[in-house]
């Protein structure tokens, strides 16, 4: 075996080796002259001395409380804020408004003459337009049958708002630009519904006597509903007393 070989085999397992004096190998020089170098840069002091950092213990618990503790001291020594009173709007509760449904009948029995007749719940049936007929006829107006109906009533189209006061304002319009367009002299109002509705609140307080003076042209009578005269034969009687205040006009 070669003897720098086996040299350097020895060494690295830490064994010692003489070896002669003139027996120079250039790979043991060049190992010791590298020792001789590192020993150099580690003992060579470095420019700044090494500071040395004391390490304190690390409170987990202040770490984990996060200084709530104090916020809670200063929240105690904290003057309370004064309580301010925040005041809640009214609550305003809507009136559900009534709807309001009314229908009349007019008929322009003449050019002196209109009658006009509240609907209640329906049109005039055949045994009401008939006593209508007969009645006309008693006071002289020699008809065989009724003219063609002209129905009004509120609400004019669906869900047309409009108070009580609302609706009278929209029929008496309607009656008198009718009465203005076509003046009679007599207007025949039959059941409470049509003066109720048809009537100013100064006309309805003079119709007791069952005429109403609409205008120096046009009086009105207040005659009883076709349905009341026909299930109570007795509201004919009141309905004749009145009528015979127009026969000297149609006889």
């Amino acid at each position: 075996m070669d003897h720098q070989l086996h040299h350097q085999y020895l060494q690295t397992l830490g064994i010692s080796q003489y070896v002669p004096r003139d027996v120079v190998y250039e790979d043991v020089a060049a190992s010791e002259s590298d020792r001789a170098v590192a020993k150099i840069d580690v003992q060579t002091p470095s420019a700044e001395p090494a500071v040395k950092v004391e390490k304190k213990p690390v409170d987990i618990a202040a770490l984990v409380n996060l200084g709530l503790d104090d916020n809670k001291d200063s929240k105690k020594n904290r003057p309370a804020k004064p309580k301010v009173a925040v005041a809640k709007p009214p609550v305003i509760e809507d009136t559900p408004q009534i709807a309001i449904e009314v229908s009349f009948s007019f008929w322009q029995v003449s050019d002196e003459l209109l009658v006009c007749s509240a609907v209640e719940g329906a049109l005039a049936d055949t045994e009401q337009m008939q006593l209508l007929t007969n009645i006309l006829n008693a006071i002289g107006c020699g008809i065989s049958r009724l003219p063609q109906m002209d129905l009004v009533e509120w609400p004019p189209y669906p869900n047309a708002p409009g108070d009580e006061s609302e609706v009278r304002e929209f029929l008496g319009t309607l009656l008198n630009a009718r009465l203005a367009k076509k003046p009679v002299k007599s207007i025949l109002l039959l059941g409470d519904s049509a003066a109720n509705w048809l009537l100013s609140s100064d006309l309805n307080e003079q119709k007791e006597s069952g005429r109403v003076a609409l205008s120096e042209q046009t009086t009105a009578l207040l005659l009883p509903s076709l349905s009341s005269m026909i299930e109570n034969p007795q509201q004919k009687a009141v309905a004749w007393k009145l009528l015979q205040l127009l026969l000297p006009q149609y006889s």
